[in-house]
């Protein structure tokens, strides 16, 4: 389907004003604060994580084997690299993942408008995920999301769509923004098992403590986020002013 064709699949529903766009940041920030609310939310990050390691070895010249999602919303990625750089790059990719895919997410929804798409394409990566789910689990859980957002998409009324995919959107910029904590430990026990933490990789095959590589790539997601966010609503603002 043609970039010209996905298009239409949104009508002229005019973007959201900059006062209901922050307020709505704020209402998704105190929904975020409800545990069992947050879990979708978490399921995308953590799926978005895995699938950043295993892109990045892919687009280095590596390999991506495996993806898993545990019950409590852990993940694994299982690749494969045969030099410091692939790795260092899927480590990389995978920590900055949730970031890149909220302001991706928030591109579409506030700065182009192009809300249905946005939830479109969300489902397309996690159908094409498919190809590396490890376990039953895993598979349904993608599965599930996918059918979810693809009746969304392509099925719900244009302005229940408008304000989802923007919920969507916020909620996973929050999420990633929150979720830093996990950058400045060693290691970690997911499904039983004891790993290395992906800045405790990073500080073993280059240099320095881990929490320095930590602080080294919140700073980047901090950076990316703020500036997608703030540029995509400046773009809309401009967008939307009146024509003298």
């Amino acid at each position: 389907m043609s970039v010209t064709k996905l298009k239409k699949l949104n009508t002229q529903t005019p973007r959201l004003p900059a006062t209901q766009f922050w307020g709505l940041c704020f209402i998704v920030w105190m929904i975020l604060q409800v545990p069992f609310v947050s879990i979708p939310i978490s399921f995308i990050s953590t799926w978005a994580h895995e699938l950043g390691h295993g892109l990045g070895a892919l687009v280095t010249g590596g390999s991506f084997m495996e993806l898993t999602i545990f019950p409590n919303f852990s993940g694994l990625a299982l690749t494969g690299s045969s030099n410091t750089f692939q790795r260092a790059v899927s480590v990389i990719l995978g920590l900055s993942g949730p970031a890149i895919l909220g302001v991706f997410m928030i591109i579409l929804t506030r700065a182009l408008n192009w809300y249905r798409i946005a939830i479109i394409i969300l489902a397309v990566l996690l159908a094409i995920s498919q190809i590396w789910a490890a376990d039953t689990f895993t598979r349904v859980t993608l599965a599930a999301t996918t059918v979810i957002l693809g009746l969304i998409g392509w099925k719900i009324p244009n302005k229940a769509v408008f304000y989802i995919s923007h919920i969507l959107a916020i909620a996973l910029c929050l999420d990633a923004l929150t979720s830093f904590g996990y950058f400045f430990v060693g290691g970690g026990v997911i499904n039983g098992s004891v790993y290395r933490s992906d800045t405790g990789v990073l500080s073993d095959i280059l240099w320095g403590p881990h929490w320095f590589w930590g602080a080294l790539i919140a700073a980047f997601s901090i950076i990316i986020l703020f500036a997608g966010v703030v540029l995509s609503d400046k773009w809309a603002r401009k967008k939307d002013a009146p024509k003298i």
